[in-house]
């Protein structure tokens, strides 16, 4: 004891008087016989200090019975299979292969195939009476092509659904396969299980939701549309639906990672709070690294289709905002107009539920961590824990909890801000299009009827010059 506090003392003076780095290569070197003292009261190698296990032995049925995040959501997964959206299939139980699978010839992509094949069909006639009745009409404003390319445009997703949604049913697939290990790390690691006890009713509220959603806004275009025939509605509901769909489940899984970070955070502060808390902070590491990694796989597994998804609405609400705007200006308010600011209130409905939940989430599982680790007093804690909390901090640095679209874009609420400002200027361009087009038509009135006025004149002009000549 009386030797240990000598070495101390000396360890303090000669801290006192090195540089910075020969005092960093002196705590580098104390740790290490730290290290090597405590490997020799182990008996064990010292590979485990540093390595993070490759593999945990799992047990079949303990993971099918902690996939709490697979009960509490299969309700989303079975609607998507029956609507044909993203036919993955969820392995039987007690067999030792991945929980979710994805293939080519399965009994659900069959039935994808057929789904679509009937739903295609459905499309293309209502899109041939479109196109057919727009090259037939008389009327060939610039506003009536604008109106008849929103409704051909929503159009779009069914068309790219196989690309978009069913190529990456691969990753798709390793996404819910992150969740279901996660679950078994945790409960491994942690001693507890994540359970999500708000997700099964919301997940079954959005499942109604987006079909009831779905009628909603195809009936009020119904209404509100003076040529929206009612034969036109049945190539929309399953499109909006599927939108409404992807909605929910963003939602749901940002909401799952909300809950577990949040019980997570919360162990960590325990955890923090015991005695040499080194060795569980490395597990802890480990178990937030496949967090961080699940929610950047989260959006490469749908960056194709998040990815029109965004594009949809951005066209979509450009289009449809000057549509109603246009009308406004030359003919007044009307019910058609009232139909398109509603297509615009539910893509913008979107796109804010979308970005924000993604901010939210990022927040939960990476600022957070940050603040409960820089909150750490480290000169209260071992050098151990200090060099553990150090590389907590630098892996949350590297490992940035962001909802990426395959490189494509970040989903967050920067995302919302430069849409609308894209938005604006593309409708600031459109509005001084259509303006030049009502002064030319002004013009052009103007002239005709000054022309017809002239005519007139000359008429009159000419009537009472005969009427001279004849009295003479």
């Amino acid at each position: 004891m009386i030797h240990t506090q000598m070495e101390d003392s000396q360890y303090e003076i000669r801290h006192q008087v090195l540089n910075p780095n020969q005092r960093q290569q002196l705590e580098d070197r104390r740790r290490i016989k730290e290290q090597l003292h405590q490997l020799a009261q182990d008996n064990e190698s010292p590979s485990h200090m540093y390595r993070r296990k490759l593999k945990i032995a799992t047990n079949v049925d303990l993971l099918d019975q902690h996939d709490s995040f697979y009960h509490t959501t299969k309700s989303l997964l079975v609607l998507f299979q029956i609507m044909g959206v993203m036919p993955i299939m969820r392995s039987p139980k007690g067999v030792d292969m991945p929980r979710t699978t994805f293939t080519w010839c399965s009994k659900a992509f069959l039935w994808a195939y057929f789904i679509y094949a009937c739903e295609t069909v459905v499309v293309l006639v209502v899109a041939r009476e479109r196109i057919n009745k727009f090259i037939s009409t008389s009327d060939k404003r610039f506003d009536e092509v604008i109106y008849n390319i929103i409704f051909m445009s929503i159009m779009v997703p069914h068309f790219l659904l196989p690309v978009a949604s069913w190529r990456n049913g691969s990753e798709v697939a390793k996404f819910k396969n992150m969740w279901t290990d996660f679950q078994y790390k945790y409960l491994i690691v942690i001693g507890k299980p994540i359970v999500f006890p708000k997700l099964y009713p919301i997940t079954w509220a959005l499942c109604i939701l987006s079909w009831a959603l779905s009628l909603v806004i195809i009936l009020s275009q119904y209404y509100l549309q003076p040529d929206f025939q009612f034969s036109h509605t049945f190539a929309y509901y399953h499109i909006i639906a599927m939108l409404n769909g992807f909605c929910s489940l963003w939602f749901v899984n940002c909401t799952a990672f909300g809950t577990a970070s949040k019980a997570f955070a919360k162990e960590l502060t325990d955890v923090l709070a015991t005695e040499r808390p080194a060795a569980k902070l490395t597990e802890y590491r480990h178990l937030w690294l496949d967090l961080s990694h699940m929610m950047q796989q989260l959006g490469k597994a749908y960056s194709n289709m998040y990815g029109i998804y965004c594009l949809v609405i951005f066209f979509t609400t450009i289009i449809a905002t000057y549509g109603s705007l246009s009308e406004i200006i030359e003919h007044g308010a009307t019910y058609k107009e009232i139909g398109l600011f509603v297509i615009v209130f539910y893509c913008m409905s979107l796109l804010f539920i979308i970005c924000n939940e993604a901010h939210h989430a990022s927040k939960r599982v990476g600022l957070n961590f940050q603040e409960r680790l820089l909150n750490v007093n480290l000169t209260a804690v071992d050098k151990a824990t200090q060099k553990e909390v150090e590389m907590f901090l630098v892996a949350i640095d590297k490992n940035p909890p962001t909802m990426n679209l395959d490189g494509y874009a970040n989903i967050n609420r920067g995302l919302i801000t430069a849409n609308i400002s894209f938005m604006a200027t593309y409708l600031v361009v459109l509005m001084q299009f259509k303006l030049t087009l009502l002064r030319q038509s002004a013009k052009n009135a103007f002239i005709s009827s000054l022309k017809a006025n002239l005519s007139k004149i000359r008429e009159l002009d000419a009537d009472k010059l005969h009427i001279q000549t004849t009295d003479e």
